[in-house]
């Protein structure tokens, strides 16, 4: 991840709860962020998938993707894997806002045989990117130690947020609250 960019991350999550009249400890609706921002969320349940590929993709292997950005004449569709848990839908929607908001260009980009237009796999520096402002979009690090400081579990605060317990403990753990208010604790 390139010098500076987790500072960065914070003030564009600041910035994103400010632009949508949030305080910083407010939650912020990954589905509410993405039409602040112009760009249409799908489920992949809602599409007109031929029945085999709707089972493939939803029901026989729903693991093998989460979600995917598509941008046709300077509009940016995400879908989300339908089968997946709210909790990690809302966490693969910030993720892909965070490529959109990012710029980030895939690796790859591929033409199926009828002219669809396939984005793969950006590259490991940028899935860091998008992985880190995601997460702070969802969890900042200022509302993690006001909340926690105030005796709130992570699993409360994770609730609270609509994520993940784990994606919770990953935030508190990379960003340092939980050290920090240790070491606050044993110098009172």
């Amino acid at each position: 991840m390139r010098r500076g960019f987790k500072a960065e991350s914070e003030r564009m999550a600041a910035a994103a709860r400010t632009a949508l009249g949030l305080s910083a400890t407010d939650k912020l609706c990954p589905w509410r962020y993405a039409e602040h921002l112009g760009v249409i969320v799908y489920e992949a349940s809602d599409l007109d998938l031929e029945p085999e590929h709707a089972s493939q993709l939803l029901v026989r292997d729903p693991d093998s993707w989460s979600g995917m950005t598509l941008l046709e004449e300077g509009v940016h569709l995400v879908v989300l894997n339908s089968s997946h848990p709210d909790t990690r839908r809302a966490s693969t929607l910030m993720h892909e806002l965070a490529h959109i908001i990012l710029e980030h260009v895939p690796a790859e980009v591929e033409v199926s045989p009828t002219g669809l237009v396939l984005l793969s796999d950006y590259s490991a520096d940028q899935e860091d990117e998008a992985d880190w402002l995601g997460a702070a979009l969802l969890l900042p690090e200022t509302a993690l130690i006001q909340l926690r400081s105030r005796g709130l579990s992570v699993e409360a605060i994770a609730q609270e947020f609509g994520v993940s317990a784990q994606i919770c403990h990953w935030r508190c753990r990379m960003t340092g609250v939980e050290k920090r208010l240790a070491f606050r604790r044993r110098a009172n």
